[in-house]
């Protein structure tokens, strides 16, 4: 292998590591998102990613979750060496640079601000909206090829391509719930199997989440264009 080809590869492994990290809000990664400014490799395996939000005043427990996420998905790396995510143009970004950096908790960093607990309690509420809705598009999908409620009700994960339920699989990984192919297709937020008598209202709730979701992510990424041009393109380097 090349000296080129390696970098190339390594690129390519920090775009896939980042990929599995979440806007909380918008239940999508932050690379399809645009936050992703710019990656870089060095010659000894350092790792730097450089996030950018739509608005400079977006919540810092929020930019705090994404940061934090990011630097520990690019730490799962087996080759990675100093791994750093810089935040850029936010109204906390020394701050929330610095503490994510030296390995300090969001409490630390904003001291009367949250706690550690309601941070991720926070997280959690957001996973289980992203679940609800995840869900319901599913439900949607398979109402429309006839299936019935009670079919529904009664499928495991097991029973469908692994194509249709990856999401499902992944926030429920998430959220500690059970993701083997006997767990139940459609459950609530303890991971228990939603009865075909309160399906119909799980799937209009979980229709709701995901209006509510759209609904935020069409207003961020047209702050993000605002703000940066609609033409912007992520920066790779090696």
């Amino acid at each position: 292998m090349t000296a080129v080809t390696d970098a190339v590869d390594r690129v390519t492994a920090v775009n896939a590591a980042l990929a599995a990290v979440l806007d909380p809000e918008l239940d999508r990664p932050i690379t399809d998102l645009g936050f992703v400014r710019a990656v870089s490799v060095g010659a000894d395996g350092a790792v730097e990613a450089r996030l950018r939000l739509p608005t400079y005043f977006c919540a810092p427990n929020f930019a705090w979750l994404m940061v934090e996420d990011a630097r520990r998905a690019l730490a799962g790396l087996t080759w990675a060496g100093r791994c750093t995510v810089v935040l850029e143009d936010h109204f906390a970004s020394d701050e929330i640079n610095q503490g994510v950096d030296c390995g300090k908790s969001f409490a630390e960093t904003f001291p009367g601000l949250a706690d550690a607990g309601r941070l991720e309690e926070l997280r959690a509420v957001f996973l289980r909206k992203g679940h609800l809705a995840a869900q319901a598009g599913l439900g949607r999908r398979l109402l429309e090829r006839g299936w019935t409620i009670r079919q529904l009700a009664e499928a495991r994960l097991g029973d469908l391509p692994e194509r249709l339920t990856v999401t499902l699989r992944r926030r429920r990984t998430a959220l500690g719930l059970p993701a083997d192919a006997t767990a139940p297709l459609f459950t609530d937020d303890h991971g228990h199997a939603v009865p075909a008598v309160g399906l119909e209202r799980h799937l209009r709730r979980g229709r709701t989440a995901a209006v509510g979701i759209g609904t935020n992510t069409e207003l961020c990424e047209g702050l993000l264009a605002t703000r940066y041009g609609s033409g912007h393109r992520r920066e790779k380097a090696s």
